[in-house]
């Protein structure tokens, strides 16, 4: 497989926002907590002829750091504390951490280390990923296929929703970890800021950039970490929600609800929870009816 010419990362802020409002948490509780991640591939593809590309990519994150710029951005948000700063100052990707094989056809990767460190690798190892397939699988396919692509949907987006009241419709970029590329999410995003109803991304860099919100409050790792963390697995996700809240008491209070299921979530959260969240995110299952069971009294 031929090396790709040049890094794909460019930013250590190319990354979601939520990973580094967990990695404050687990700097401030969970500092020396060791722990092990896997890469597993959903569908059929074979893309263990990628390691070799995608290990080099590895290699060359370990140049990445918090730029000045990028560091006094942060120090103007409300909930990143000193010291976390501080330590992401000096922060640096260890590709030690990171092992890359190519299993009989199938991309092997596992992760491992000090929780604090982990954390960071999953959203652009990911986008590096996807990056690297489509540009071996589609390379003459780009950002003007993307943005025509864009351009027909939002006409038939349009149309459809002609005769409705739209005024509470809002849209948010999430798109990081399986974008085509760099390149075609900044496309797509600044098309998308033209619109009304767009209203900000969880990529820290690209909200940098274009003065966008950047909107993100924890993934279901911090949740299935605890189900280690926890000496007792049935209370580990009032455990999660309670470190949560001890970290970011008066933000970033939006709870993801089906690590396990929204039953158990609401079970778990109750009024003592619910009289200190702003609200919940819905993430799988069928909207509606996952918002009658929010709705309803605990």
């Amino acid at each position: 497989m031929t090396q790709f010419a040049s890094p794909v990362l460019h930013s250590l802020l190319d990354t979601d926002a939520y990973k580094l409002h967990m990695q404050q948490a687990v700097f401030h509780h969970y500092y020396d907590v060791q722990v092990a991640a896997e890469f597993r591939c959903r569908g059929d593809d074979l893309l263990g002829i990628y390691a070799d590309a995608i290990r080099e990519q590895v290699d060359a994150m370990q140049h990445l750091r918090l730029q000045e710029d990028e560091f006094q951005w942060l120090s103007g948000l409300p909930f990143f504390k000193t010291d976390y700063l501080d330590w992401l100052r000096e922060f640096r990707y260890d590709p030690a951490q990171v092992c890359v094989t190519n299993d009989n056809g199938k991309l092997n990767i596992r992760l491992t280390g000090p929780w604090r460190e982990v954390i960071m690798w999953e959203v652009p190892l990911l986008a590096v990923i996807s990056e690297l397939v489509h540009h071996y699988r589609s390379p003459k396919a780009g950002v003007d296929q993307a943005l025509d692509a864009l351009e027909s949907k939002l006409v038939d987006f349009t149309a459809l929703t002609a005769d409705l009241n739209m005024s509470r419709f809002h849209l948010m970029d999430f798109g990081t970890r399986r974008r085509f590329s760099r390149e075609v999410q900044q496309t797509i995003v600044k098309r998308l800021q033209q619109e009304p109803w767009f209203v900000g991304t969880s990529n820290y860099d690209l909200a940098r950039r274009l003065a966008l919100m950047p909107m993100g409050t924890q993934a279901h790792e911090w949740f299935q970490a605890h189900q280690q963390i926890s000496p007792d697995l049935a209370t580990s996700q009032r455990a999660a929600l309670a470190a949560w809240l001890n970290e970011y008491p008066d933000q970033l209070g939006i709870a993801l609800t089906d690590c396990i299921t929204m039953d158990a979530f609401l079970r778990d959260f109750g009024v003592e929870f619910a009289s200190h969240y702003q609200g919940l995110r819905h993430d799988s299952g069928d909207p509606v009816e996952w918002g009658r069971k929010g709705n309803s009294p605990l």
